[in-house]
């Protein structure tokens, strides 16, 4: 009988369980503080990157405006 006893888990009722339990910890709101910081810095990063790519397309040569015949170097 002694081995039905070593092999079976004790049996634990739900008013145990909750005895046994810390309570939970209050949270504040820096884990909300962080994620919005963290969103707020890749938003930034896109756009300056978006920026740049932007840049780079944009590296045609500037049109020649021929001067007045006065001017003379």
């Amino acid at each position: 009988m002694w081995v039905y006893y070593i092999c079976m888990p004790p049996q634990i009722t739900p008013q145990d369980h909750m005895r046994t339990m810390p309570p939970a910890p209050k949270t504040g709101a820096g884990p909300t503080v962080g994620i919005v910081i963290i969103i707020v810095l890749f938003i930034i990063g896109g756009l300056y990157f978006w920026g740049a790519r932007l840049n780079q397309q944009d590296q045609s040569p500037l049109p020649l405006i021929p001067g007045d015949a006065t001017s003379t170097y």
